[in-house]
């Protein structure tokens, strides 16, 4: 049945989770309305539209009774719209794990459609009916869908679930209430699955009792549960049913098909449409969406199996125990810092009873002891956390710039030097708060309140319970902020990082922004600044919608308002002869005690979730995948000079399902010179990698002189290949420094020998201070020049095998003259690939490979390959080359 809400979306966003709470008629008493919950099979904000399906069965309840006998222009009232978000984990998942009925078909399309296609997916369907399988499911290229007969109590889904390594894979579920429940037991304490990997949200197929009945005149809730009525239908036998692929020609072919819960009610032409009177306002229902359970992030059944999504938590699992005798030691503290306020009131006590100063000097020198105690042992307390942060900070520093000096090249080729600098830098400092005050302030928020607030009713349980009002009204202001900021703090650390990355790259071209006048000043700006602007509008988003409840919150925090709320009602009750002076004076000292800590709690609560990010991005990075050694290591590779280079069968994909190398076969005899031309992205710079390890390839193998490239240790594969690519990196160090790089052992004399049979040793020979003049403050090179000083690291490495991505490609004539004189002396006796922009560079070459789409259309030398009029010929017509000269 479609409705139509004006308004109702106003405030309101609906998502795959959201349901509505309706009020029908009870078929017994018709002046009573009923509540039950439904879930959206589609909405349409813009014509303030939605639609739910019912099902109509027999002894009706009472929203099926009304759907049967609905017509055209009917009424019914909502009083509640809510919704649980989906949005995709980050970090991505292996595979999706979606589980529900026909009730959260609509969640589960939403959710599927939200999955890259190199991602698996595994569907489990509850089967109510035989008639369950004819409606159309979503539609994905790595789905596999299983049927599930119905079995009464709610756990055949749970023991359906295949029992396997689901280690990274993410749950999305929904069905009946209690088949959730027994779905998390399941899938924690079975599977392993961690919470933060669960998305949990029950649906109801028949309409879900809402707890409440009111009359028509005046809709008010009972806390009556109400039957709604239903037997359950007739289902299949618990029988097993075999997994059915989803594919171009399976059950998803019509992605866009209608969406059912179950059979709808309506007439033949779309069904009855109704007008709902009720504009529900967009209350939150994340309470009632969220399976209930205990707070458990391991499980026993995940014992070997690892999740991303708990990198964070393993990073700091080594500081538990340091952690529980923190916050056993605060809360010593936070007791030991109340005794001076007890004392105090004691003294006003006495005081106010008439007594003599002598009789209150124990009680001050006894508060000045505790107090400097309790100052003592606080101060003490946090250096110590300090310590244990700075001997935790070495270790992770230590630990990270290990783990990148094992990672692939390839690791950091994907990254920008802003993401690795946020992760060495901004990442590992993010740590302190979580190991240094994290604990501290969260103890000490909740026992001193926790121990006041229950001192204060002993006291007097009526002031007390006022004092609950400000506390509860900022519990939920908070709360509210939480639960709307929850998705946005990860995605907030996502845009920090992309900020700083272009930061850096905006820095490194300045000069040529300058240049060509895309400064700030210029409409447009920057991709840089236009960044900036979707940063701020991001956080202007975020925010503003915040400020309401920030401000309500900090007002019911400050100790002036539980100060009022002491006075005003206390003034009365003592005014009234039924409360104490005295009693009155113990408000005024701890009441006021409760502000500070919350704000506290608060100011923290968002600090500690961005620090848990920063140590889940650190976390993840000491997880990534190291160059392994396979099979028997060879320490020191016997391949010669120019040896051999072959790839057999090679198989390559950055993303999983998507290679961009595909089965290639490639020989390098010892000591040629191989070419690898073609279009851009046809793989050419991914197959080089490899030659060189940037990556593995993800079946084949890489070998040089017989020896398969993952059996040699990384420092021996760097003295056996070389790479001199355009993009010519230097490190902040001396250029005797920067040509030793790969041998710091290297003589002066055999640095010298290196520059000069690079071209290079004249242009050190003039600057002063030579060979140690420092790149990037006392000299400034070149790109001719960068290339030639690469070069000469390569020689002075002596790399048996060359990689080269033409490096006279930004030079300028005299330059390309020299580093082509350079480039002649280092492929002497080496084998040889080399990637050709230019096609004339390699005319020469004892093979030239073309490449498409990631395989090897045509191979041979320039004569050959032009006389095939091929797609080298192509290239070379396209790029207006004559056919004569070349040079190698």
């Amino acid at each position: 049945i479609r409705f139509v809400a004006p308004g109702v979306f106003d405030s309101f966003v609906p998502e795959p989770a959201s349901w509505i709470r309706l009020w029908v008629p009870d078929p017994g008493e018709p002046e009573r309305e009923l509540q039950r919950g439904y879930t959206y099979v589609d909405a349409d904000p813009e014509a303030d539209t939605f639609a739910l399906d019912f099902v109509l069965h027999e002894p009706a309840g009472p929203a099926s009774a009304w759907a049967a006998a609905a017509t055209p222009g009917a009424t019914v009232r909502a009083t509640t719209f809510a919704s649980t978000k989906f949005t995709p984990p980050d970090p991505e998942p292996a595979g999706y794990l979606l589980i529900g009925d026909l009730a959260s078909l609509p969640g589960i399309r939403e959710v599927v459609a939200a999955v890259p296609d190199r991602l698996p997916v595994e569907l489990y369907l509850e089967q109510f009916h035989p008639e369950d399988r004819d409606v159309p499911l979503p539609s994905h290229p790595r789905l596999r869908i299983t049927w599930v007969p119905h079995r009464p109590g709610g756990a055949a889904l749970a023991e359906a679930i295949e029992h396997r390594d689901w280690s990274d894979w993410y749950v999305w579920a929904g069905a009946e209430k209690q088949t959730v429940k027994l779905l998390r037991t399941g899938l924690r304490d079975v599977h392993g699955f961690p919470k933060a990997d669960l998305k949990l949200a029950p649906y109801w197929i028949v309409g879900k009792p809402m707890g409440g009945r009111a009359s028509k005149a005046a809709p008010r809730a009972e806390g009556h549960e109400v039957d709604p009525g239903f037997d359950a239908p007739e289902v299949v036998e618990p029988t097993v049913i075999e997994p059915t692929v989803a594919g171009p020609d399976g059950p998803g072919a019509d992605a866009s098909a209608p969406s059912a819960s179950a059979p709808s009610a309506g007439a033949p032409d779309g069904g009855p449409t109704a007008a709902a009177t009720g504009a529900a306002g967009a209350s939150s229902a994340s309470d009632a969406a969220r399976a209930e359970g205990p707070d458990v992030d391991a499980a026993p059944g995940g014992s070997g199996r690892r999740w991303r999504s708990q990198a964070g938590r393993e990073l700091l699992a080594p500081l538990k125990g340091v952690f529980r005798l923190a916050a056993v030691a605060q809360v010593i503290v936070a007791l030991i810092e109340l005794v001076p306020l007890v004392l105090l009131v004691e003294a006003a006590r006495r005081m106010l009873n008439g007594a003599e100063p002598s009789e209150l000097r124990p009680l001050a020198v006894t508060a000045l002891v505790v107090l400097g105690v309790g100052t003592t042992l606080t101060a003490t307390l946090v250096a110590v956390m300090h310590v244990v942060d700075a001997r935790f900070a070495l270790t992770v520093k230590q630990r990270l710039v290990a783990k990148l000096a094992r990672l692939p090249l390839g690791w950091f080729s994907d990254r920008t030097s802003g993401t690795v600098r946020q992760l060495v830098v901004d990442d590992t400092a993010s740590l302190h708060y979580l190991v240094t005050h994290a604990v501290l302030d969260l103890v000490a928020a909740i026992t001193t309140p926790l121990v006041v607030l229950v001192y204060l009713f002993v006291v007097d349980a009526r002031l007390a319970g006022l004092l609950l009002v400000p506390i509860l009204v900022y519990g939920v202001m908070v709360w509210k902020m939480a639960y709307v900021s929850a998705e946005k703090i990860a995605e907030h650390g996502r845009w920090a990082e992309r900020v700083g990355a272009e930061a850096v790259a905006y820095l490194e071209g300045a000069t040529v922004v300058r240049t060509y006048g895309r400064g700030e000043g210029v409409a447009g700006g920057t991709g840089f600044h236009r960044t900036l602007a979707d940063y701020t509008s991001f956080v202007h988003e975020w925010q503003v919608p915040l400020g309401r409840q920030k401000a309500i919150a900090a007002l019911a925090a400050r100790p002036t308002t539980f100060l009022w709320v002491i006075v005003a009602a206390g003034t009365f009750l003592v005014t009234a002869d039924t409360m104490s002076p005295t009693t009155l004076l113990t408000f005024l000292v701890f009441g006021v005690t409760f502000g500070p800590k919350l704000l506290g709690a608060a100011y923290g609560a968002a600090t500690y979730r961005q620090s848990m990010a920063a140590a889940q991005r650190v976390g993840l990075a000491l997880t990534e995948p190291e160059l392994t050694v396979r099979g028997q290591a060879v320490a020191e590779p016997e391949v010669g000079r120019g040896p051999a280079v072959a790839l057999r069968d090679v198989t390559f994909s950055y993303r999983a399902g998507q290679p961009v190398l595909h089965g290639v076969d490639l020989d390098l005899p010892a000591g040629s010179f191989t070419a690898l031309v073609g279009p851009s992205g046809s793989g050419k710079s991914t197959l080089a990698a490899l030659l060189a390890r940037f990556h593995d390839p993800d079946s084949g193998s890489v070998e040089i002189g017989g020896i398969d490239l993952r059996s040699v240790p990384p420092d021996a594969l760097h003295r056996l290949v070389g790479t001199v690519f355009q993009d010519v990196r230097t490190v902040h160090g001396t250029i005797r420094d920067n040509i030793a790089l790969a041998r710091p052992d290297a003589t002066d004399t055999e640095v010298r020998t290196a520059a000069e049979a690079a071209q290079l040793a004249d242009r050190i020979d003039r600057l002063p201070r030579g060979y140690d003049s420092v790149v990037g403050v006392d000299v400034r090179l070149s790109g001719g020049e960068a290339q030639r000083l690469s070069i000469a690291r390569t020689l002075l490495a002596d790399p048996p095998v060359l990689v080269l991505d033409e490096a006279t490609a930004f030079a300028d004539p005299e330059s390309e003259r020299r580093v082509q004189e350079a480039l002649s002396t280092l492929v002497r006796g080496r084998t040889v690939l080399v990637i050709a922009h230019r096609l004339p560079t390699i005319v020469d070459a004892d093979s030239i490979v073309v490449l498409e789409d990631g395989r090897i259309v045509e191979r041979g030398r320039h004569a050959e390959l032009l006389a095939a009029a091929g797609r080298y010929a192509d290239l070379w017509e396209a790029a207006a080359v004559p056919t004569t000269g070349g040079r190698r």
